[in-house]
């Protein structure tokens, strides 16, 4: 069945957000379809780095081996990307285990070690002179059932290290069931949203 024109104009609004996110904007994608989601991860990857952009990935474990796939049938190879340091992919709950701490977020832990991994991906020979960086992550979708304070404090963090260092963030939620949904003080703490499992092809 073709989409209706309200649908096409919602799928390019969410195609235009990954592919072109503003410099300093905090995306948040919530999805039931894990193959939604998997698509417009690697659209936002994929666009950056074919732009010359840097692109740090934090992904869950059961998602880094299916992203890293996709950007290869895009034809990207994730391998080269990540020698030449254009691409850090790093596993978002190893990530989590640095900074947290029995609920409690370390937050120079954390501050110090994402600016770490921002500064790496920008002194890549093949980021462009823009030194623009865009990051993906779930480490708040990690959080979100067992600690809802842990997760919005984390994304007030993510917005000091998006001010402090103008990076492009996507962050995504996994919803279970049609009642589920972002609550409001999770969802204002983003500059954009994508509505839940847009399709982005």
């Amino acid at each position: 069945m073709p989409l209706t024109k309200t649908e096409r104009a919602k799928n390019v609004k969410a195609t235009s957000l990954l592919v072109n996110p503003h410099p300093c904007g905090h995306i948040v994608y919530p999805y039931t379809d894990e193959v939604l989601v998997g698509q417009a991860v690697a659209l936002f990857a994929s666009a950056g780095l074919r732009t010359s952009e840097g692109v740090i990935l934090i992904m869950s474990a059961a998602h880094c081996e299916s992203i890293k796939l996709r950007l290869q049938l895009e034809g990207l190879s994730p391998d080269v990307y990540e020698h030449s340091g254009q691409l850090i992919c790093v596993t978002a709950e190893d990530l989590l285990a640095t900074f947290l701490n029995d609920g409690v977020i370390q937050e120079e832990v954390f501050h110090g070690t994402v600016g770490s991994l921002i500064a790496k991906v920008r002194a890549s020979d093949t980021t462009g002179s823009d030194g623009k960086v865009r990051v993906f992550g779930e480490m708040v979708n990690q959080l979100r059932g067992s600690d809802p304070k842990a997760t919005a404090r984390l994304e007030e963090l993510w917005n000091t290290v998006i001010e402090e260092h103008s990076v492009a963030l996507l962050c995504t939620y996994a919803l279970h069931g049609g009642g589920d949904h972002i609550p409001d003080d999770l969802v204002c703490l983003h500059s954009h949203s994508i509505e839940r499992d847009s399709s982005v092809v």
